[in-house]
């Protein structure tokens, strides 16, 4: 029985699957598999060489030297769903602990400088 090796989700839907293999000469490559049915091989065939093979026509190749960035930017600056927000009655606790500390603060600030302004003979 021969272990099959541990494969990784591409993409949104996590369809694609990405597979390590490695043949008889030990080199290494990585198949994109959707289900059953490869998609696509990536290998390398020097230190500087990457080599893209797509096993269908399905398959879009992009030269792009912001790649990165860009896919990295495109999960982070989507605009939230809704829907995801907090509960109300979290958003109504929330407002009145903001309140009281605002409250706390005004409170402390008139104790304060009512000290203050009386011991330096400044006050009424």
């Amino acid at each position: 029985m021969e272990i099959e090796p541990a494969s990784l989700p591409i993409g949104r839907a996590g369809l694609l699957q990405a597979v390590p293999l490695t043949n008889g000469d030990g080199d290494h490559a990585i198949l994109l598999r959707q289900g059953d049915e490869p998609r696509a091989l990536l290998t390398s065939e020097s230190a500087e060489t990457i080599v893209l093979m797509p096993f269908d026509d399905r398959a879009e190749l992009r030269a792009d030297s912001d790649a990165m960035a860009t896919w990295v930017a495109r999960g982070s600056l989507q605009p939230a769903e809704s829907g995801s927000g907090l509960a109300s009655w979290a958003t109504a606790i929330g407002l009145v602990f903001l309140l009281a500390i605002l409250a706390l603060a005004i409170l402390g600030s008139l104790t304060f400088f009512g000290w203050l302004f009386g011991s330096l003979g400044l006050g009424r």
